[in-house]
């Protein structure tokens, strides 16, 4: 039976969030240790199959508590279905003519859940490449995280900014300019892909801190729109934090960039309350000399070290407090 393959990865928010929903600035990039496949197989009728988390059934109590504490109330076949139903209007809107042929439509998914990771918005992603290729529709990188972002925020009514969508279309770590101006004459933020590497960057996440994103971007869009002045001093200060990465990015001066992210979270924990264990996961990885921030979310942070005696101890001291640790196989996809 003939078939496509759609893959998106996880997304790591290095400087700038949670700037990216309210007209802020934002760095970020995907990385390969782990992915998102939409796999789309020839039928003649159309099905989208329920993935192994959203199956309804468990062997007792204890199993169906550490699923939901897990990996959540939702699986990933909402995220399928509006994906589907945003991209066929997509065409629609535009006269694109799609053929008729069936299909059932799959996923799978290693992504750590709840952590700040994007797992939804990669299987919303990967989705959208396996149709474009099934149906033979081009998407340019800007439009694939406009879509992307339109399923979560329109259609599934998830609070959410561009920024996952950006870098999962891009396949490439980006600077992100939401500036409203830019908007009022384009479909579309300042996007630039990086032109140095990204170096010394690790990651880091708890299993036991899974948490939704919903909760804080709710509580922030409302202060947003409220005009809370904390709030509004609190994104100048991100924007201003990803200016200064980037040109620090463009010296190697890393003493700068670690900087900026400890000031990046020390923003968000003054601006919001943040759950007790999370800030003791940013205070570990500090105590070893690296820099510490929030990839997203909540959960997993993301950070910096300077040498490899720095980066011994924070795996050493991570490691004995039962947090993963990796060093992100950063995607440069030209």
């Amino acid at each position: 039976m003939q078939g496509v393959i759609g893959i998106a990865y996880p997304r790591a928010a290095l400087i700038g969030n949670p700037s990216d929903g309210f007209g802020g600035m934002t760095i970020a990039f995907v990385f390969s240790d782990f992915r998102a496949e939409v796999r789309l197989i020839e039928s003649d009728h159309i099905e989208v199959i329920p993935g192994k988390v959203d199956h309804l059934k468990w062997a007792n109590l204890d199993e169906f508590s550490r699923t939901v504490s897990t990996m959540g109330y939702y699986g990933g076949l909402r995220l399928l279905k509006a994906t589907l139903l945003v991209f066929t209007r997509h065409c629609k809107e535009n006269n694109i003519k799609l053929h008729d042929r069936g299909f059932q439509l799959s996923y799978q998914t290693n992504i750590p859940v709840l952590l700040g990771l994007s797992g939804s918005s990669a299987i919303i992603s990967a989705c959208l490449r396996a149709l474009g290729t099934w149906y033979g529709v081009k998407m340019q990188p800007w439009l694939l995280a406009n879509l992307a972002w339109q399923v979560e925020t329109e259609e599934l009514g998830i609070p959410a900014g561009l920024q996952d969508r950006v870098a999962q279309a891009y396949n490439y770590p980006v600077f992100m300019d939401f500036d409203a101006g830019h908007f009022n004459t384009n479909p579309y933020g300042k996007y630039e892909k990086l032109k140095r590497p990204l170096k010394n960057v690790y990651i880091a996440y708890s299993d036991t801190l899974a948490e939704g994103s919903e909760k804080t971007h709710s509580n922030l869009r409302e202060r947003f729109n409220s005009g809370d002045t904390k709030m509004l001093e609190a994104i100048e200060k991100w924007r201003d934090l990803t200016l200064t990465f980037r040109d620090a990015l463009e010296r190697d001066d890393l003493k700068t960039m670690n900087e900026s992210i400890d000031i990046n979270f020390d923003i968000r924990n003054d601006l919001t309350v943040l759950h007790p264990k999370q800030i003791e996961l940013v205070k570990l990885a500090r105590k070893s000399g690296a820099s510490a921030k929030f990839c997203g979310s909540g959960g997993a942070i993301i950070g910096m070290y300077k040498d490899e005696a720095t980066l011994a101890r924070l795996k050493n001291d991570l490691r004995e407090n039962g947090v993963n640790i990796l060093l992100p196989n950063i995607v440069y996809e030209e």
